[in-house]
């Protein structure tokens, strides 16, 4: 097993705390002091809001449009008492029949009704957003991806983006990314969608496709948010293709050359009707995730390469020095990344593979003292 200095510093962790600090920083975490001693929250930045009457007798609505956290309506009783809230993650309260749309669009909507269901609504327009705040932010884009589906892209700032995901009136999935270098992805809808934090952009592709006897199937990436691997099977044999959020591909295995060292890529059974793919992030003895390949369509077979049984193994990515491996180059460093809201922390072997990888905002952290064949 390899040894590993302790400290730990993530880029995820990094972005966080910066995210922290300039909450703490902004004019909605500051405190105005009062004559009586009381502290009242000074108004955030980007927000405006508007009240307005409710459809039912003796009730009023406070409509607040913020550039940053999204629209919020709250039903008041007579004495300001809350009595019902819609916002972004919830959008609508059917017993109290309001609802929110458009949350992500400069200008949203908010609807009430009192029978007759949301059909007989009565349809309010938010408060538009303070002058300069629609410049700052960037405003919207629509994506149209391969299912069909229009999809908004909202831009809060320069790596601040966001999109959501909903059918039926249920949210199913949002994207968002906090800085340049934090892609997000998804498997949503039958299609694998990647948000990039360098342009706001959203693409697609259907995670599962079929194109006569040849099958792909999008898996995810031990690397993280943004990556993936596009596994094919067909009469060629399996091929898998490590891709960042460009699609741009880091690196690849097929049944030629079945091993990636310097990526952690691997097909096991390559010349079989089961290939599977392996992928790790270090070397040593850690072990591979394994994923399946899509199954070959019925009535359609691998075909058997003539020099299968003469083809040498892919030479080792270390040389030996008596009985003992020495690693290579990059393979003898180790880099830790921390997957985008998760707990799980992956180590990448290989300082090729780090350098590759950099653009997608992993992080060197720390070298690995002794390590094993790759």
């Amino acid at each position: 097993m390899s040894t590993y200095t302790s400290r730990r510093v993530t880029v995820h962790a990094a972005i966080a705390t910066a995210a922290l600090a300039g909450a703490l920083l902004t004019p909605s975490a500051a405190q105005a002091a009062t004559p009586g001693g009381a502290t009242t929250a000074a108004p955030e930045k980007c927000t405006s809001v508007a009240t307005i009457a409710s459809v039912r007798t003796g009730l009023s609505v406070t409509l607040t449009n913020r550039a940053e956290s999204g629209p919020k309506a709250e039903l008041k009783d007579s004495k300001g008492k809350i009595v019902a809230t819609v916002d972004k993650a919830r959008t609508k309260d059917m017993a109290a029949g309001i609802a929110v749309t458009g949350t992500s669009t400069a200008v949203p909507t908010f609807s009430q009704w009192v029978e007759g269901g949301e059909h007989a609504a009565k349809n309010t327009p938010f408060p538009k957003l303070p002058a300069g705040c629609g410049t700052d932010l960037g405003g919207d884009t629509t994506y149209k991806l391969v299912n069909g589906e229009k999809i908004t892209v909202h831009k809060f700032s320069r790596g601040h983006y966001r999109a959501e995901f909903t059918s039926k009136g249920h949210m199913d999935k949002i994207l968002g990314t906090e800085a340049v270098g934090g892609d997000d992805d998804a498997y949503v809808h039958g299609m694998y969608v990647v948000l990039n934090s360098s342009t706001g952009r959203l693409s697609s592709e259907f995670i599962s496709t079929r194109s006569g006897c040849t099958v792909t199937r999008i898996v995810p990436s031990v690397f993280g948010p943004g990556l993936s691997v596009k596994l094919t099977n067909g009469p060629a044999g399996p091929k898998a293709q490590l891709r960042d959020a460009e699609r741009k591909v880091r690196g690849s295995a097929d049944r030629a050359h079945p091993l990636d060292g310097a990526m952690g890529v691997k097909i096991v059974g390559a010349n079989t009707a089961t290939p599977k793919l392996g992928q790790r992030t270090q070397g040593g003895n850690t072990p591979y995730k394994m994923s399946a390949f899509p199954s070959l369509p019925k009535g359609c077979a691998t075909s058997t390469p003539a020099t299968a049984a003469t083809t040498p193994a892919p030479a080792p990515s270390a040389h030996t020095a008596g009985d003992r491996t020495v690693p290579r180059g990059g393979v003898a460093a180790g880099a830790e990344v921390k997957e985008q809201g998760g707990d799980k922390t992956a180590l990448y072997a290989g300082g090729t593979g780090v350098a590759a990888l950099g653009a997608t905002g992993f992080a060197l952290l720390r070298r690995r003292r002794t390590a094993g064949r790759v």
